[in-house]
């Protein structure tokens, strides 16, 4: 399931800039990514065919595509199994492998992109948070 912004935000309240796919790989609507050094979600518009049907949400290899790297409340994926609760006020971690899930459980070399903003249980697949927008930093904050 894509991430996605939870609120209509007011001007200013999310953030984004353009860039062009460097990978290898295409990227994934609404999945993670470390674009230069920034953590964001990839926000691909929904773009038809001749036919009106729906094309791939993805940005391939050598094309541009809009990175979301501030906003409130955008729900992302956990750890796959985790297991893990989260509470409002937890950091929130991820691996920085091209779209994994998010944990709340600091581990060396995980990127600090977040606070939790809304409980999610050990057996959901998603939370809400708030995502940072700073340079990326493997540093546990304080």
């Amino acid at each position: 399931m894509a991430n996605f912004l939870r609120t209509a935000t007011p001007e200013g309240d999310w953030r984004s800039f353009r860039f062009t796919n460097d990978n290898t790989f295409a990227m994934g609507n609404g999945l993670l990514y470390l674009v230069q050094e920034t953590v964001g979600v990839v926000l691909v518009a929904q773009l038809l065919d001749a036919n009106g049907c729906p094309l791939d949400l993805e940005i391939p290899v050598g094309a541009e595509g809009i990175l979301i790297y501030h906003a409130e409340k955008i729900e992302v994926l956990k750890v796959d199994e985790s297991g893990h609760d989260f509470l409002p006020g937890d950091k929130v971690y991820w691996s920085g492998v091209a779209g994994a899930g998010v944990t709340p459980i600091y581990q060396s070399g995980f990127y600090w992109i977040g606070i939790c903003v809304w409980p999610s249980g050990a057996g959901e697949t998603l939370v809400i948070i708030d995502l940072k927008g700073d340079k990326a930093s493997l540093t546990e904050p304080l």
